[in-house]
């Protein structure tokens, strides 16, 4: 490691947020890990920054002496797990890497990866920090590509922002054993085809004591171009008919007001704006796609 440090040389290098460490940084990573993570750590595994650009190349040391590391474990070819991919699951993730270059390959949703590619999946609790000056001393040995890089940063962020609803409403619904959360997730399960979200609006957000009614009113939101599907319209009524069925069953703890299906072309963020996002995290939608797009170029 040299002596003094130059983020020039860090950008010069090529490390930028998706960037994964090479053989020649894998013991100062093993190293700088938890002892948990570290007799954990082989030479196959992918040690992946996930720090933002900015914070790898900042001029002054002092200010981001670390980066973060995630590591990703390869688990062979065939198809991810559709429950861990796509940031369904706030704790695990599942995507599809090239073997030799490195560059994730994009997939059909269903249709299983070329033989060139394995299964890389990743546990949100095996990350560490490693001193950022070690960037200095070798270049990346990957990149990840846009798409699959955003998936990554928006699942980490994904834990801190999920919706977090009152204790109390939550046991209200889900019953004793969580039996109904299972149910919750079969009904979600059984339209995933035509579902991209389900957003649920709550009276209140505070606990509320027995005897106090809480009200809910929810949106189930379609991708655009479902609504052209001669099934749609009775898709749509199906949905309706059977989420508000679902929410009816907890009168007098819970009321809900009403349910409502729509296209994402017929719902607006400020429609949105005072409801959280209800459906579940290890449920796969129809529309498997990162939350943020890849670029936001208003001339295209």
């Amino acid at each position: 490691m040299n002596g003094t440090f130059d983020a020039n040389v860090i950008a010069e290098l090529g490390w930028r947020q998706g960037a994964v460490l090479g053989p020649a940084l894998f013991q100062a990573a093993r190293d700088a890990a938890p002892p948990e993570i570290a007799e954990q750590l082989r030479e196959t595994d992918w040690l992946i920054v996930t720090s933002h650009d900015c914070d790898i190349v900042n001029f002054k040391l002092e200010k981001e002496p670390t980066v973060e590391l995630l590591r990703a474990v390869p688990r062979g070819r065939g198809k991810p797990d559709k429950q861990q991919t796509w940031g369904r699951n706030p704790r695990s993730l599942e995507f599809v890497v090239a073997d030799a270059s490195g560059q994730a390959q994009p997939s059909t949703p269903g249709a299983p990866p070329p033989d060139t590619t394995t299964i890389l999946r990743c546990d949100v609790h095996q990350r560490w920090h490693l001193p950022r000056q070690h960037l200095a001393d070798s270049n990346p040995r990957a990149l990840l590509p846009d798409k699959e890089r955003r998936l990554v940063a928006e699942w980490l962020a994904k834990r801190y922002i999920r919706a977090a609803f009152p204790g109390t409403f939550d046991g209200r619904w889900r019953g004793d054993g969580s039996r109904n959360l299972k149910r919750w997730s079969k009904l979600l399960s059984k339209h995933s085809q035509w579902i991209q979200g389900v957003y649920l609006r709550l009276s209140t957000l505070k606990e509320l004591p027995e005897g106090e009614q809480y009200r809910c009113h929810l949106f189930v939101t379609a991708p655009r171009a479902d609504r052209r599907s001669e099934e749609w319209v009775n898709a749509a009524d199906a949905i309706q008919e059977e989420v508000l069925q679902f929410w009816s069953q907890f009168e007098p703890g819970i009321e809900c007001v009403g349910v409502e299906v729509f296209g994402t072309d017929e719902i607006t963020l400020a429609d949105l704006e005072p409801y959280l996002r209800f459906d579940a995290d290890w449920v796969s939608f129809a529309d498997d796609t990162a939350m943020t797009p890849i670029t936001a170029d208003m001339t295209q």
